[in-house]
């Protein structure tokens, strides 16, 4: 339903958070730790994709070429909303550079298990007829930290990072943006913890959602370094009901 083009050193309209246009837009990579969509906006983006088509949507054109009223089905849709199905909303992200691998920046991700709630905090998107909403991610002040007496900095240490250097165009990502079954979505503390749907099913706490960043790598981010091109297609996943 969506998608975006970053290109490093390109100038972007979006730097207010706000989108008016109904294509896809080219936008510098995102150097802010962030989640795409919090506990609010995930249904009620999966609620909007059973309706007709809002103004910056991407699909619009189309939907209204082939005379369709909606992305999704809304039956479908429902009963994902009700808890009859799980959702998802996944992002395939990947390099357009064919010459060079991705160096200036890459994407890193933080290990959902060792991030919580109280990490999060709410920002707004404004668009021309609907407002989003992400989560940027802040680890708690050391102050607030048990074991901040003995090590100063162990909160600011507390998130583990993975990322994949010199990424090219034959890779992509899969980033999971919301699972509606994940264990800060069901209401758990962070995703490391079990909840229902896991105990049910026999699973590991489910991650809830990739928090991710462009960042700066020193060791391979040269001032001759290509800028990164990459683009991000999110699709919305849902699944069969006894899943």
């Amino acid at each position: 339903a969506d998608n975006n083009a970053n290109e490093d050193g390109k100038k972007s309209n979006n730097n207010n958070k706000s989108a008016t246009t109904t294509t896809a837009q080219v936008q510098n990579p995102a150097g802010l730790v962030h989640a795409d969509y919090t506990k609010t906006s995930a249904p009620r983006r999966l609620h909007d994709l059973s309706n007709p088509p809002k103004l910056n949507d991407v699909l619009r054109p189309k939907l209204i070429a082939e005379n369709r009223r909606s992305p999704l089905d809304p039956t479908m849709v429902q009963e994902a909303l009700e808890g009859k199905r799980r959702y998802s909303f996944i992002n395939v992200w990947r390099s357009v550079d064919a010459e060079h691998p991705v160096k200036n920046p890459p994407l890193a991700c933080i290990d959902a298990a060792t991030a919580s709630v109280d990490d999060l905090r709410m920002f707004k998107i404004h668009y021309v007829d609907r407002v989003g909403e992400n989560y940027f991610v802040c680890p708690p002040s050391t102050s607030s930290s048990p074991s901040s007496s003995s090590s100063p900095s162990s909160s600011e240490r507390r998130h583990s990072w993975y990322y994949y250097p010199d990424m090219t165009i034959q890779e992509a990502l899969l980033l999971k943006q919301w699972d509606s079954v994940g264990g800060m979505a069901c209401g758990a503390q962070s995703d490391g913890a079990k909840n229902d749907h896991d105990v049910q099913h026999g699973s590991d706490g489910l991650s809830t959602f990739t928090i991710h960043s462009a960042f700066i790598d020193p060791s391979i981010c040269r001032e001759e370094s290509p800028p990164r091109k990459s683009i991000e297609v999110r699709c919305a996943v849902i699944w069969e009901k006894d899943i």
